[in-house]
């Protein structure tokens, strides 16, 4: 399946997305747990730990730290520092579109942000970047979709640094 990027057409994410920011936890409020809790590190797919509160953000949605715009597909319920920013999906997103998303992010948006000029829910809503698109000039789910699938047959694992195995079978 080829990723021809000529007929891309620019998209306005907050014409897709409803985006909020973290919440603040301090860290007597909760111990190791559970939960995913997302911060602004570029490791662990976002993850900054684990903890023991109830999720605040339900999960299919995508997850970008304000210091890069570094984004990651969060597929299941989760906790988030105000360090990010939460992009829930106006549409039926699934976990392919939501990989396919986030690293079309990373591509455009990773250079522009810093420490010093933070991606902020406001300027979040301002973010345009180029998706595949329909003959109706409406974003080519159908395709995202698709394309991911081709990328791999077997279920995504990995081993975080807390020793925690995880299987990522949402990806197939």
């Amino acid at each position: 399946m080829s990723l021809n990027t000529e007929n891309w057409k620019e998209f306005l994410l907050y014409d897709y997305f409803n985006i909020i920011p973290g919440k603040y936890h301090y860290p007597e409020e909760y111990e190791e747990g559970k939960t995913p809790y997302y911060s602004a590190s570029n490791e662990n797919n976002g993850i900054g730990s684990y903890i023991d509160l109830a999720p605040d953000f339900e999960g299919n949605c995508i997850v970008t730290g304000k210091v890069g715009c570094t984004a990651f597909y969060a597929p299941e319920p989760f906790c988030a520092t105000s360090d990010v920013n939460i992009f829930i999906p106006k549409f039926k997103m699934n976990s392919r579109i939501g990989l396919f998303v986030a690293q079309v992010i990373n591509f455009n948006e990773n250079y522009k942000w810093a420490y010093g000029r933070q991606c902020r829910v406001g300027n979040s809503k301002k973010i345009v970047i180029k998706l595949p698109a329909t003959k109706d000039g409406e974003p080519d789910w159908a395709f995202m979709d698709n394309y991911i699938k081709t990328l791999n047959s077997n279920p995504i694992t990995t081993k975080n640094r807390g020793g925690v195995s995880i299987s990522y079978s949402w990806c197939e």
